[in-house]
């Protein structure tokens, strides 16, 4: 069975200070794409993580038509705030305008954009994503296990990825996941002994999701990781692309 690789976490655009392995244009994290077998990358922009949503969202969709016509497709997943400081307008109006975009997921920085993922500070924001079923991806250094315990308890239909979990946390991961079924994670950094084919076995392929991490990080041991797995082939299938094109087409109720 061929695996079609579908990328959970790639970034496009320079950061304000770049490390010089991640001076990449997208052109060129096309070709590591192509280069290692990923077809499709869910990506955000990184002026959205450093700047400003609103703008870096405009060019994530400027920079994904500039490079439609061959190799890799980008999956555009855009950068949202909580509501109340009316930077990126009414909740109702962005959810009309990344239907248009076709954006199906999004991401969340709130300790980089200095807010928290709890009730009193994202509740509205965390309401809409839940009512959308959009999938929500979270890095791991923005927030703490007991936040993310909090959001998949109380909205409890809302897709949450936690990104970039380590190898040292499974003794944190493994109580959330046997309580909360709307909790995934990326595995490119979750690289515990046996631990990909102990979550198949445990929890169910389906909670798994293949990532890179790129530019920053090379995509050739994600793909290993899925390849080399002590696990069936058809849950093979899941983690490499399945499970996250699942998500990303339940998104607002379709």
């Amino acid at each position: 069975m061929e695996l079609v690789f579908f990328d959970a976490n790639c970034r496009l655009g320079r950061t304000a200070a770049p490390r010089p392995e991640a001076r990449r244009e997208t052109a060129d994290i096309a070709a590591e794409l192509v280069h290692c077998g990923i077809r499709r990358a869910l990506c955000y922009h990184a002026l959205a993580r450093e700047y400003a949503p609103a703008v870096g969202n405009a060019l994530l969709q400027q920079e994904i038509v500039r490079h439609k016509s061959g190799g890799p497709e980008f999956v555009p997943g855009w950068v949202l705030l909580p509501p109340e400081t009316r930077e990126q307008g009414p909740l109702a109006d962005q959810i009309l305008q990344m239907r248009a975009a076709r954006v199906r997921a999004v991401r969340l920085f709130p300790a980089e954009h200095q807010w928290r993922l709890n009730e009193w500070n994202a509740g509205r924001l965390l309401e809409m994503l839940e009512s959308q079923l959009l999938p929500t991806f979270i890095d791991l250094d923005q927030t703490d296990f007991d936040a993310v315990a909090a959001v998949c308890q109380q909205y409890s239909l809302l897709p949450l990825v936690l990104l970039r979990v380590g190898y040292r946390t499974c003794r944190y991961l493994y109580p959330l996941l046997e309580k909360h079924p709307n909790l995934h994670l990326d595995i490119s950094l979750f690289q515990a002994h046996g631990a990909i084919e102990e979550v198949c076995e445990r929890f169910g392929p389906d909670r798994l999701l293949f990532a890179t991490g790129l530019p920053v990080v090379a995509p050739g041991p994600a793909v290993a990781q899925v390849t080399y797995a002590d696990i069936s082939e058809e849950q093979k299938s899941l983690l490499a692309g399945g499970n996250l094109s699942r998500l990303l087409e339940a998104a607002y109720g379709n």
